[in-house]
């Protein structure tokens, strides 16, 4: 049966869920966004933003029964309400939405904050995440929430605040060979070498033969630019395990500091899954190497190998084509990142750069602004 729209109207203006990067530019669209990531939405369907943009597609009626469901409790009730604002769905489809809302709303409230942490996580936005785990913490401390946290900035390239949260995951949890090897990695990182060298210690009695022990071992020559032995050991995790991909990825890294690029290009060849990452190695060689064109060429296939479109392969693709001197193609490319996620920290950057060899000034100076203001915004979350 077909199903009129409650706006009859185009709109231009669309509402951006934060937490997916997901426009949508009507309100049935949002139903379907919300019924689809409703863990993901939870704060936003009935944020003053969301209601703010109904009421601009003119329907003042729903905007109005949005704020009456704000304070409307339980969770469950309030997005089974929201759903039924208008007849979008079946009531089968409402059943089925509310046995999956009432089991998840009868978990503790710690696991549902994590959850939701590990899916930006493995989003690669643990910006978005370390919030949560944070807010997770007030319920319940546990090695699971420390771990997480420590993981989190760690994507982040912050060992340092990363380093105390997987310490305090090991006192809850001594033995716990994932996490040992966490703090081995974050005081690599940060510098910790002789703590280091005892976590790994402790690793080896409980696995002595784990290929990921080596690899530490490789990349804590790596950090003290011992390069020679850092291939070394990253070929002996290779021999323990040769079904991850990333430990050739790192020979390939070594070989590239010490500019020995042919050799980096037959260790990326015995990778025989050409996937994404493979693709974005191949790129960064070929960058390192001074080959833009074949850069790009790479950078292409891993936009075309990921499974949904990626911003960040995006705003890469962007850069080498402002490396190579195209900034027609840059922008291009720099305007599709920007349409997938316009809040990655990556692809604002990359966007501030293009804008600024293009001779925009002014957008370029509003690129830095948001960005200085982004950050001073994740600081004080995650601070």
């Amino acid at each position: 049966m077909l199903q009129l729209c409650v706006s009859q109207k185009i709109n231009t203006h669309p509402f951006a869920f934060k937490a997916t990067g997901i426009k949508v530019y009507s309100f049935e669209e949002a139903l379907y966004h919300v019924y689809h990531y409703w863990r993901e939405s939870v704060d936003e369907f009935l944020s003053d933003g969301m209601i703010a943009w109904v009421l601009e597609l003119g329907h003042s009626y729903l905007a109005g029964r949005m704020k009456e469901l704000t304070r409307k409790e339980p969770f469950t009730q309030r997005i089974i309400d929201f759903m039924q604002l208008t007849e979008y769905f079946s009531s089968e489809e409402i059943s089925t939405l509310k046995i999956s809302l009432e089991k998840w709303e009868q978990r503790r409230e710690w696991e549902k904050l994590r959850e939701r942490g590990d899916y930006f996580v493995n989003r690669g936005e643990p910006s978005k995440a370390i919030p949560l785990y944070k807010r997770a913490l007030q319920y319940e401390e546990n090695s699971t929430l420390f771990n997480n946290i420590g993981v989190a900035y760690l994507q982040l390239g912050a060992a340092k605040d990363a380093y105390p949260y997987f310490m305090k995951a090991l006192r809850k949890s001594p033995r716990n060979f994932s996490i040992l090897l966490h703090c081995a990695e974050a005081a690599i990182l940060s510098g910790h070498f002789e703590d280091a060298t005892k976590f790994l210690k402790k690793a080896q009695n409980n696995h002595a033969n784990h290929a990921d022990i080596p690899f530490l071992n490789g990349l804590m020559a790596w950090e003290k630019k011992d390069y020679t032995n850092a291939l070394a050991y990253f070929s002996k995790a290779i021999d323990t395990d040769s079904n991850v991909p990333h430990y050739t990825y790192k020979i390939v890294d070594a070989h590239l500091s010490m500019r020995q690029y042919e050799k980096a290009r037959k260790a990326l060849e015995s990778i025989t899954i050409r996937d994404v990452s493979y693709y974005t190695k191949l790129a960064e060689l070929y960058a390192a190497w001074g080959n833009i064109p074949r850069a790009i060429n790479a950078s292409i296939q891993a936009t075309e190998a990921a499974e949904t479109p990626d911003a960040v392969l995006f705003a890469k693709l962007a850069g080498y084509y402002r490396q190579d001197y195209d900034p027609n193609r840059a922008e291009e490319a720099i305007e599709k990142a920007l349409s997938i996620n316009p809040e990655h920290d990556i692809v604002r950057l990359e966007n501030a750069r293009i804008r600024k060899g293009l001779g925009r000034t002014r957008e370029y100076q509003a690129a830095l602004t948001d960005i200085l203001k982004s950050f001073k915004e994740k600081y004080r979350q995650n601070s």
